[in-house]
This record gives C-alpha cells, sequence and structure tokens, in this order.
C-alpha cells in the first residue's frame, strides 16, 4: 500500500508593481533563473503568508525582503 501524503494549503500573494496607479505605464516584473523547470518565465514579485499575517502584511514585508522598498498597496486585484 502506498502513503498518501498530507495535502496543505499555502497562500501566497504578489504584487504588480506599477510607476503610477492613476495612469501606469510601467510594470516591474523578473525573469526567473532557477529552478530549471520554470527559468525564463516571468514572475511578480511577493511570497508566502506567514502564519498570523494578513496578506497585505505579508506582502508588505515580502517587499521590503525582495526589494527593499516601502510600498503603498492599491486595490486588490482577485485570483482565480
Amino acid at each position: 500500500m502506498s502513503e498518501v501524503s498530507p495535502s496543505f494549503e499555502v497562500q501566497v500573494v504578489g504584487a504588480a508593481i506599477v510607476d503610477s496607479l492613476e495612469a501606469p505605464t510601467r510594470m516591474l516584473v523578473a525573469q526567473r533563473s532557477a529552478p530549471q523547470t520554470v527559468a525564463g518565465l516571468w514572475e511578480f514579485p511577493g511570497g508566502k503568508v506567514e502564519p498570523g499575517e494578513s496578506c497585505e502584511q505579508a506582502l508588505v514585508r515580502e517587499l521590503t525582503e525582495e526589494l527593499g522598498v516601502q510600498a503603498r498597496l492599491g486595490a486588490e486585484v482577485p485570483g482565480a
């Protein structure tokens, strides 16, 4: 009999960083270099929500950690 690993849900946040919330013309994205299975694909900055954090708190923390910036969050774009 094979063992089934328990499933768990990870909540992830990401940011579309634009030059202007009122009339955006440029957006910051990064091209992944690793792991090889996703190398060359594009992604928005962000990461996992830690226990006890709201999505907004996690996003601000991730942007500070990854980019060294303080962010002003705009409207949420709902995911699928």
